[in-house]
Formats: C-alpha cells, structure tokens, sequence
C-alpha cells in the first residue's frame, strides 16, 4: 500500500461534502496527503528525504504548525524562518523553477481533491504567494 493509499484510508471523508481547512485535524491531513505526494515524486522526494535530510517525525508537526499559523491565525507552534530553511537546501541543491512548479502542482491537487471552501480558497491564495516569493528570492541576482 502506498504512502497516499494509508492516508486516505486513515481519513475517511463524505465523498459528497468535502471538508474546508478550518481546524486542526483538517490541516494535519492537508499536511500529511500533501507529504505522501511529494515523497512518492523522484523530482521531489530526494530533496526532501537526501538533500534536506527531513526527519518526518519532526517535521510533519512543524508543518502543520505553520499552515495552522497561515490559515487560522495560531501564533504558537511555528517559530522558523521560513526563507532560511530554504536557503540551506538551495545551498546544496538550487531549487530552479521545475521544483516550485511540481511543489505547486501537488499542493493544489491535494487541496482541491480532498478540501472545499473559504479556507481551502485561501490556502490556495497563499500557496501561490509563497512560491512567488519563495522562488524569487532564493533565485535572484
């Protein structure tokens, strides 16, 4: 069974009403689909798992932490600076413009697959914004 196959199966959804990203548990399965995704893509998964050397026990929650801070306003649980984590793998590996478009390509297939409504929207929104910016400053000049 794949990664994406057992997080399905552990989250069981109304396939009629899709649920909006408006609570911790809908996060943390935006979060963990998201992950079997990317690590089941050979574009993506190296990074994450070779270049990165992502611990998924400590990072998932971290994470989460962040789309909670994004998407409902929690202001405990995520306090890294986002660009700098970033900037140690772009160091290794540059991230060109192919990885923010297959990151992309995932999260929003993930999102609109399994979520529907206000927060979903803009988790969307934001995803957009932050590869913009994400891109631009690891790749400028």
């Amino acid at each position: 069974m794949t990664l994406i196959q057992q997080f399905s199966a552990a989250s069981t959804e109304d396939a009629r009403v899709l649920p909006d990203l408006n609570s911790p548990r809908a996060i943390g399965r935006l979060v963990r689909l998201f992950y079997a995704r990317l690590l089941e893509d050979p574009l993506m998964a190296p990074v994450f798992l070779e270049v990165a050397g992502v611990d998924l026990e400590e990072h998932l929650p971290r994470i989460e932490a962040y789309w909670r801070k994004m998407l409902l306003g929690e202001q405990s649980g995520y306090d890294r600076n986002m660009i700098r984590q970033h900037q140690r793998v772009h160091a290794i590996r540059p991230l060109e413009p192919p990885y923010f478009e297959r990151w992309g390509s995932h999260f929003r297939a993930v999102v609109t697959e399994n979520f529907a409504g206000p927060g979903a929207d803009r988790a969307l929104r934001l995803t957009e914004r932050i590869l913009f910016n994400l891109e631009r400053f690891l790749n400028r000049g």
